[in-house]
């Protein structure tokens, strides 16, 4: 009986909070009540209320920032634009920061790392190198308007990097890829693996998102005009602030 009653709360509490959001009582960036506010708002046990806010989560219309609380989600998605095939005349897609301005927020990225380490298994892959061969690793943190949404690690070879000064002062894709072409490997064409997983902890901690919860990652290769892979970049994105769109002319997906 006490299952039943449960049940019933649990779902009337989804459905009043999905409600105040949809109405805009609730609007994106505000922050929920504690647990033991709802609580004893809607006279029933933390454990319904966890269970509530959990599928509030697992639907995307609020997120969690680890020690900071529980928040509205925005209705509205980035869009990582991606245009197919590359033409250098024209704008390859969307950028971080032009998707962010869209929303009407205030994008930043920070450096926070930038060592040279050994490759892993998966990095080798996507670069054609051994295991263990020495690369370049340049991890950024992506937020909007201060809420983490992407983190992006790039891994050059360090037969292309030539050495760390390659780094600095920190720049966005672009920009890197144009020092690539002063050291003769210019990035003429792109791939773009994606895969959706759950965060391991650093990227669940950062995005401050429930570690049960998925994430989108997008592996973007960079490849010269002599066929040398010069950079893998893993970008591990808020699958609940984006969405990921490709563009092509008609016929192309024939050839």
């Amino acid at each position: 009986m006490k299952f039943a009653e449960d049940e019933v709360f649990y779902r009337r509490i989804v459905d009043d909070l999905r409600a105040k959001i949809q109405r805009g009582e609730l609007k994106p960036g505000d922050k929920l009540p504690s647990f033991a506010e709802i609580a004893s708002e809607y006279g029933v046990s933390s454990t319904v209320i966890k269970s509530a806010i959990q599928a509030l989560k697992t639907s995307g219309d609020i997120y969690g920032r680890q020690g900071k609380g529980t928040f509205v989600s925005s209705r509205r998605r980035a869009q990582r634009v991606r245009r197919i095939p590359f033409d250098r005349g024209k704008s390859a897609g969307s950028t971080f920061a032009q998707e962010m301005e869209k929303l009407g927020l205030e994008p930043s990225a920070s450096l926070v790392k930038c060592e040279v380490e050994p490759a892993s298994a998966e990095i080798a892959a996507h670069l054609g190198l051994p295991e263990g061969a020495e690369v370049l690793v340049r991890q950024r943190h992506m937020s909007a308007s201060g809420r983490p949404v992407q983190l992006a690690t790039s891994h050059i070879p360090m037969t292309v990097a030539g050495s760390i000064d390659i780094a600095f002062p920190d720049v966005g894709p672009t920009q890197m890829h144009g020092r690539l072409a002063e050291r003769g490997h210019r990035p003429v064409r792109f791939s773009e693996e994606i895969t959706i997983r759950r965060p391991f902890q650093e990227e669940a901690d950062f995005l401050g998102v429930d570690g049960g919860l998925p994430v989108i990652v997008v592996t973007r290769t960079a490849i010269d005009a002599e066929g040398t892979l010069v950079e893998a970049t893993v970008n591990v994105l808020d699958a609940y602030a984006w969405s990921l769109v490709y563009e092509w002319e008609e016929n192309q997906d024939e050839r």
